[in-house]
């Protein structure tokens, strides 16, 4: 939340860290925003239940959702606000983040093992971004929104682009995801948001693309496991 409104999808690490895009956190001059501008809301399902009165219940482990303070931001120190390479953020909490049957921490993919072997696969994304990228016809919808799409290799992506006259290059640090007919995808205000497997690993973060659901143009995500020793570094810390 900034300035009091839903902008941007983030993840649960730990009690202490949530994981989000860099370009969430960039200003509409593409400065770094301060943590002051920034809060998080924890355990929500519909937006419009979430009110004063659970604000003022922050850091209560019953409570359905709840408020926190950002205390710091880490952005990926490859990251400049003007481009879609390493689009990764850290944000830490100002207090313990209390997990409850709403609120759990997620599983990271990684370099070891099967966990990044997920091209070819379905996986799912959420958010409360935009229902149509015409903000004149669509919506962002008060409950939070789940989709299925298709994980594709980057060599395969990057050919769909060039067929549509858009050519991109899909680094190893970035995964595409959608459907190649189009209609099912991430779109406005679901930037920084998970796509997990299945079995609920968080594979990828919502960064990029060519407008939303066109078909040809599956969604470019931050490819997660690229990036599991700056995180384990930053949190560490």
């Amino acid at each position: 939340m900034k300035r009091g409104g839903h902008f941007c999808g983030a993840t649960i690490l730990n009690e202490r860290w949530l994981l989000t895009a860099g370009h969430c956190m960039c200003s509409g001059l593409n400065k770094p925003v301060s943590p002051s501008l920034i809060k998080a809301i924890v355990g929500l399902h519909k937006r419009s239940e979430f009110s004063k009165n659970q604000i003022e219940r922050t850091g209560n482990a019953l409570a359905a959702a709840y408020e926190i303070s950002i205390k710091t931001i880490v952005s990926h120190p490859e990251y400049s606000c003007n481009q879609p390479y390493n689009d990764i953020a850290l944000l830490e909490s100002s207090k313990l983040i209390q997990f409850n049957q709403y609120i759990r921490p997620i599983c990271l993919a990684s370099k070891d093992g099967n966990s990044d072997n997920i091209e070819g696969l379905s996986a799912i994304v959420s958010g409360w971004g935009w229902n149509h990228e015409s903000q004149k016809i669509g919506i962002k919808p008060d409950i939070l929104q789940r989709a299925t799409v298709d994980v594709f290799r980057n060599n395969d992506c990057e050919g769909f682009y060039r067929q549509g006259k858009r050519p991109r290059t899909i680094s190893n640090t970035q995964l595409c995801a959608g459907k190649l007919t189009g209609g099912v995808d991430a779109c406005w205000a679901d930037s920084g948001g998970p796509l997990v497997t299945a079995d609920d690993v968080l594979i990828g973060i919502v960064s990029t693309g060519i407008g939303c659901a066109k078909p040809g143009f599956p969604g470019i995500y931050t490819r997660v496991s690229e990036f599991i020793t700056w995180i384990d570094t930053v949190v560490s810390k």
